[in-house]
């Protein structure tokens, strides 16, 4: 297979959906709630600090926005992926520095999808294709490469498609394609963990799921994957959505055992045919409408987000639902879980009077930092990007929690 195409396919495969994982025949606790939170409905009470880009910002443009964290000395980051940087903004606001430029040399960025904080003062960012971890001090001095999917010179190449690091833990999201014949392909999905300071990745919970590259055939139920889902917690806990259709978080240790199950007992937001519509796979060469079958869920996936807030040590759960049936007035309602399971509250973010379209980010140090208005996803045809009408530009405004 020319080099060139299996470059394309294997980033096509970073978007490539994923089979949700076989039950586990482990005996661990399961708590499923049908009630409400103990505490009941506590909305956000949130003070502005700082904003950043918009309509009134002539000076700072941001392009396609994956990623925002902080630091513990209250610095964000915000990766762009479009341009191949990060915005690197003060406690107030300030603009800093930009660091990383598009290219492939010491320093440069290519297709970048993730941030982590690896240190005081040296940031990871995350490189699609081939899957690896490029580290920074906060200068922008370069300094290493890590590689949670695999080195790339023992064979394993692949794609990064999820980064997040927490309490002296490095996790990422991967994908390879394995080619058995040039009919028969297949993709391995996996993460792979390890403290920080070490080089050695262990692989979790890996999943092989058959795949179309013409995306004749799709299934989105049998396709569903999690890796944009989960979320990491203290020592090397992982928080994962494994079923599509049920409202349950799977824990499991740095280890890759299963620790407990919790959620909840409620159905799926239902799809109208609109929305059914708009469902396709990535993979779909020249968009090949004829002698296809696919086969599209009626519902969303129960669960779109998962957060693991370290300022008071709980689980935020963001449902379909959750982020685009809200009243009046709030942009995004999560639900609160202790790390045991328990119910704890609803958490309404009362910003939808403010914007319409926007994502939240916990980022620590009692903040949240809201992206305001969407990019387009990884995928759409510059066909749909050209029917679209013109966006607003994106706008970073960072708010303390009261």
């Amino acid at each position: 297979m020319p080099a060139s195409i299996l470059r394309s396919a294997l980033l096509c495969c970073l978007f490539i959906m994923l089979a949700g994982l076989p039950a586990l025949a482990q005996d661990v606790p399961v708590a499923m709630h049908d009630g409400p939170p103990e505490q009941g409905t506590v909305p956000l009470e949130l003070e502005e600090l700082w904003r950043a880009g918009g309509m009134d910002d002539e000076d700072i443009i941001f392009g396609q926005t994956p990623d925002i964290i902080c630091d513990k000395a209250g610095h964000t980051f915000v990766l762009d992926h479009q341009l191949c940087q990060v915005a690197v903004f003060s406690a107030e606001g300030e603009l800093l520095r930009t660091i990383g430029r598009e290219g492939d040399g010491p320093g440069e960025l290519r297709q970048p999808m993730g941030l982590a904080m690896l240190g005081d003062d040296l940031l990871g960012i995350g490189i699609g294709f081939p899957g690896k971890v490029v580290t920074m001090r906060l200068d922008g001095t370069p300094v290493g490469t890590l590689y949670p999917i695999g080195v790339p010179s023992e064979g394993n190449i692949g794609v990064m498609m999820s980064l997040q690091a927490a309490d002296g833990w490095l996790c990422a999201g991967g994908a390879r394609l394995m080619f058995t014949s040039p009919e028969d392909a297949s993709s391995l999905r996996f993460l792979s963990a390890a403290p920080l300071g070490q080089e050695d990745f262990t692989r979790l919970l890996e999943k092989t799921n058959p795949l179309d590259p013409l995306a004749h055939l799709y299934d989105e139920a049998a396709d569903y994957y999690w890796d944009l889902s989960w979320a990491l917690g203290p020592e090397g806990t992982l928080y994962v959505p494994r079923d599509r259709d049920r409202y349950e978080i799977s824990v499991f240790g740095s280890d890759g055992t299963l620790q407990r199950v919790f959620g909840r007992q409620t159905p799926s937001r239902k799809r109208s045919q609109e929305e059914k519509d708009r469902v396709r796979p990535i993979i779909n060469v020249n968009n090949a409408q004829q002698d296809r079958d696919w086969q599209i869920c009626d519902t969303d996936p129960a669960i779109s987000r998962i957060a693991y807030n370290f300022d008071d040590d709980t689980v935020w759960v963001l449902t379909p639902g959750g982020s685009s049936e809200q009243p009046e007035g709030i942009l995004e309602t999560w639900d609160v879980f202790s790390p045991d399971g328990r119910y704890l509250r609803r958490v309404p973010i009362p910003l939808g009077h403010e914007m319409n379209e926007g994502t939240s980010f916990l980022v620590g140090g009692g903040r949240l930092i809201v992206l305001r208005g969407s990019t387009s996803a990884p995928g759409e045809s510059d066909e749909e990007l050209e029917a679209e009408e013109e966006p607003e530009p994106l706008e970073v405004i960072c708010y303390r929690i009261k």
